[in-house]
């Protein structure tokens, strides 16, 4: 009966809220039909029926999505286990805390204790202690988000970011104060943990054992130290005698580390060799004394070289190291020694000559140098040994320290080894008869005597006897080719033919040319018409009496200055014959090839042939 009732009044209540809700004014809102109640503050701009699904899902209490669709920024914290979202109430839902629908003027959130003051702080990942406990929320947590809201979110943790104003270091020791100091108070300060590398005194070698009430006092005070040189701190035991820069001598590693007398050793360097030496050992009258034997390097070692090096060692040895020195200081140093850096030597490394694999008194002081094979391979297996110009094999012969090119081996040189360079021969390059070898050096030894070993023969086997007897020499010598040494008295050669080349008359045949062969030497023609062209068109040679060419014509010239015309033509001009010109009697005529000629042999010689008869006319 009481359930039956109970179902009757539910309806009865609903349809009263009904019926009120359709007798309401025209000016009661119709956007708030179904909302229970007005909105906070913060989400007024979400009131009214129609953005119900903002919060709610249908047919849903409120949904933990939507919340977080808005604030994405709290979100974010809960997906990454921050704060106290993120650390307690990951699995708990908006509603419990955050609840709606209860007006303006209502808070939105239910504080657990109910304020936020009241929360416990260490939940949230940030206790808090020392002078942070007496702070309100709002002291750190004044931020607004994105939206414009006031949020908790956010507030920074490093002590600079709310004590900005209030570093006394002006950040020199960076922004993590905590590592020093305590949040309890700020003069409670944790000096086991402070790097005082970050100091304007940095603790080098035995600083880093005194301990920090040796410098800072006690009660500690950390600023107005004196620390500008060592004796603010440090008594001079030496009264000031050597200034007030310790470190020029001691160093933060012990008094008795004495790295700065070492490199600043007043006088003479203590480095490299000096390095291992003791102080005693040099200052045998006290460490604070001037060592007896002086401070020249004569005065403890003795000298070595051979050279005029006088005593003074330091201006080379400077840096008291005896082997090894710069190059520079070889250099300047060798014109003194016996031998004298020139040429390519100038060039060449300390260490190539100096090897530092032999002892140390073999290396400069019995070093060899009175020949170049000491030093350098001879790269003609010893082939000049015996060669008189070589100075047994010596390379200073043909070379200098200049380079091995060009060689000295000259004409006079070359004459010793039994070919003498004569002529031609004096301006050809060597390497034209001493052919490179594989490994692209000149070979020495592939030369040859004969002149067919280096020329071919272009006349073939025409001069064999000639050859058997003495080869090209035998017409030929270094001069020239050109320039034969024949023995031309077979034929010999006078007047203009002094005067002929060889190839005027020794020229290619046909024969010749398809051999590849030179001229044909043997079978020259002796007769002048094997040379000249019969400019006589064969008149003295068709005719009796045949006449050759010397009849009228000498070597010396063709032109015929006094013709003896008795003696040649056995018709002597006599009277007017004597005054008459040549061509008046020897004319000249075209013949069927128009050739033009001068015509000598007249086949007549009676008067009538030449002059008409005067009395023919009338003489009957």
């Amino acid at each position: 009966m009481s359930g039956s009732l109970a179902r009757i009044t539910s309806v009865t209540l609903a349809i009263g809220f009904v019926g009120v809700c359709l007798v309401l004014t025209p000016s009661t809102s119709r956007a708030q039909l179904l909302s229970p109640g007005a909105l906070s503050r913060a989400h007024a701009e979400l009131d009214g029926d129609d953005n119900c699904n903002e919060c709610h899902a249908s047919g849903r209490r409120v949904s933990d999505n939507l919340c977080r669709n808005c604030h994405s920024d709290l979100s974010r914290r809960i997906r990454a286990g921050q704060g106290l979202h993120g650390r307690e109430y990951t699995d708990r839902e908006c509603s419990r805390c955050h609840v709606e629908h209860l007006g303006r003027g209502t808070r939105l959130v239910r504080w657990p204790g109910g304020g936020p003051e009241h929360l416990d702080h260490d939940l949230t990942g940030w206790p808090l202690a020392g002078g942070h406990l007496g702070l309100g929320c709002r002291d750190c947590h004044n931020r607004r988000n994105s939206r414009g809201n006031r949020t908790y979110l956010g507030a920074p943790k490093a002590c600079n970011a709310c004590h900005e104003d209030e570093d006394p270091h002006n950040g020199r020791f960076g922004t993590r104060c905590q590592t020093c100091h305590r949040e309890l108070r700020w003069q409670a300060v944790r000096m086991d943990e402070f790097d005082h590398s970050l100091a304007r005194f940095a603790l080098r070698g035995k600083h880093r054992e005194v301990e920090c009430r040796g410098c800072h006092s006690e009660p500690p005070r950390y600023r107005g130290i004196d620390y500008g040189t060592c004796a603010s701190c440090h008594r001079d035991p030496h009264e000031g005698r050597y200034g007030a820069d310790c470190t020029g001598c001691h160093s933060e590693e012990g008094w008795d580390q004495l790295g700065g007398i070492r490199q600043n050793h007043p006088g003479l360097s203590l480095r490299n060799g000096h390095a291992r030496v003791s102080c005693e050992r040099c200052h045998d009258a006290g460490v604070e004394r001037a060592p007896r034997a002086g401070r020249r390097c004569v005065g403890c070692h003795r000298p070595v070289h051979e050279a005029e090096f006088g005593n003074n060692c330091a201006r080379c040895h400077r840096s008291i190291k005896w082997t090894g020195l710069p190059r520079r200081i070889g250099i300047a140093a060798h014109a003194r020694t016996a031998f004298p850096l020139e040429g390519r030597h100038e060039g060449v490394e300390c260490r190539s000559c100096h090897r530092r694999n032999v002892p140390r008194h073999e290396r400069y002081t019995e070093l060899t140098y009175d020949r170049c094979d000491g030093c350098h391979q001879d790269p003609h297996q010893s082939r000049f040994a015996n060669l008189a110009a070589s100075d047994g094999g010596e390379c200073a012969g043909c070379h200098t320290e200049r380079g091995f090119a060009p060689s000295l081996f000259g004409q006079e040189a070359h004459a010793a080894t039994g070919f003498a360079l004569e002529g031609r021969h004096s301006a050809v390059p060597c390497s034209a008869c001493h052919q490179h070898s594989g490994r692209r050096r000149l070979d020495w030894s592939g030369a040859h005597e004969s002149c067919a070993s280096c020329h071919e023969n272009p006349h073939g086997d025409q001069f064999e006897a000639e050859m058997a007897r003495g080869g090209c020499a035998s017409c030929h010598g270094p001069s020239g080719w050109d320039r034969p040494n024949i023995d031309h008295s077979g034929w010999p050669l006078d007047g203009a033919h002094e005067l002929v080349a060889c190839t005027a008359c020794h020229s290619p045949s046909e024969a010749d040319r398809q051999q590849g062969q030179g001229a044909s030497y043997r079978g020259a023609p002796r007769e002048c018409n094997g040379c000249h062209d019969d400019k006589h068109a064969g008149q003295f040679q068709s005719a009796d009496p045949v006449k050759l060419c010397t009849a009228c014509h000498t070597t010396t010239e063709f032109t015929i200055r006094a013709f003896d015309h008795v003696a040649n033509a056995d018709y002597p001009l006599e009277g007017n014959h004597a005054e008459a010109s040549c061509e008046s009697c020897h004319p000249t005529v075209t013949l069927r090839n128009d050739d033009e000629v001068v015509r000598y042999r007249l086949g007549y010689r009676a008067c009538s042939d030449c002059h008409a008869s005067p009395h023919d006319e009338g003489g009957q």
